[in-house]
């Protein structure tokens, strides 16, 4: 028989009505519902109870799987994230290790070009060089060819010949020998100049580089200096904030102005043998200590600072608790 949703709704009431650890729980709500359901017989009730509960079971252990799936999900989803910026971490990485090496090969590229060039340049001076021995000793061997000639020939017409020859062939070794001279002299000139450029261009990465590792010391320098004055500034906030009541047990146990004066005693002060001859007006410990240019100082001192220039430089600065009046300042110095 099919169980309508008015008495579905009392079923669950009822069940409802007792709690999990209550004794004899069954029991007693199969009563109650055989009094408000009296057309259901107690074994249709059993076997509703039974679906009822597969039911729950089912409903909760769909539920826990959802659960389940949803948190798996969510893990799956956060690592794939982290896996995701891991690996674009070391893909940009890659990519800058490639392009400072892409920029280190063009560097070695240029360099090896540039010697390449010295060296063609040096050979192409050997050359000339070796070409100027060779005509200054071809010339010499002509000289003695002719001299040898002119011993052998005796005669006027053939001497004027060879003087005329000789002085020819003398005029073009001359414009020869100059011409080599002087593309020689370019060569050595353009030489010089490009070992002045690329001694100038080392001087200039050098200076820059020197210049990136100095400017890279002054800011770790001043990062801890930053630090070590937000350290002392604090510091000097704890110390202007610290205790400095001294400690009198005596006191605490001893009677009170209000308490003497209701006892009738303490109307004359009584007489301290340990009290002082004369008062002082003087700075106290306290006071002295109180100062921040001395907490500094000693600070400095501490740490074995303080004929530094740092120090000397941070020490002038610090300002007083109190600045000073204006008619306490001295004039004795000034011009």
């Amino acid at each position: 028989m099919e169980w309508t949703e008015e008495d579905q709704w009392v079923f669950q009431a009822v069940i409802q009505q007792y709690p999990s650890n209550l004794q004899r729980r069954r029991t007693l709500y199969l009563d109650v519902l055989q009094r408000y359901l009296p057309h259901k017989s107690r074994h249709e009730l059993v076997v509703h109870e039974k679906a009822w509960d597969r039911y729950h079971l089912v409903r909760n252990q769909r539920r826990a799987l959802l659960l389940d799936w949803a948190q798996a999900r969510k893990a799956f989803l956060l690592k794939a994230v982290a896996s995701g910026a891991e690996a674009s971490a070391a893909h940009q990485a890659e990519a800058a290790l490639a392009g400072t090496r892409l920029k280190q090969q063009e560097i070695c590229a240029d360099l090896k070009a540039k010697v390449l060039q010295w060296k063609a340049q040096q050979e192409e001076a050997a050359r000339l060089e070796a070409a100027g021995a060779a005509r200054r000793k071809e010339e010499q061997d002509e000289e003695e060819r002719l001299q040898k000639e002119q011993e052998m020939i005796r005669r006027a017409q053939e001497k004027e010949k060879v003087k005329k020859y000789w002085a020819e062939k003398q005029r073009k070794w001359q414009e020869q020998e100059e011409k080599d001279l002087r593309r020689l002299e370019e060569f050595r000139k353009l030489m010089a100049e490009q070992a002045v450029k690329d001694r100038e261009r080392v001087k200039f990465r050098q200076a820059l580089l020197e210049k990136r590792l100095l400017q890279k010391k002054e800011l770790a320098l001043q990062e801890a200096r930053e630090e070590e004055e937000k350290e002392k500034c604090l510091e000097a906030l704890r110390q202007q904030v610290a205790i400095v009541a001294k400690l009198d047990p005596a006191r605490a146990v001893a009677d009170t102005v209000a308490s003497r004066a209701r006892m009738g005693i303490g109307a004359k002060e009584e007489f301290d043998l340990q009290k002082p001859l004369f008062k002082l007006h003087t700075y106290s410990e306290q006071q002295i200590i109180s100062d921040p240019r001395l907490r500094v100082e000693l600070a400095l001192r501490e740490a074995g600072l303080h004929e530094t220039p740092y120090a000397r430089e941070i020490l002038p600065k610090i300002p007083p608790l109190k600045l000073p009046r204006r008619d306490m300042e001295s004039t004795a110095f000034k011009m």
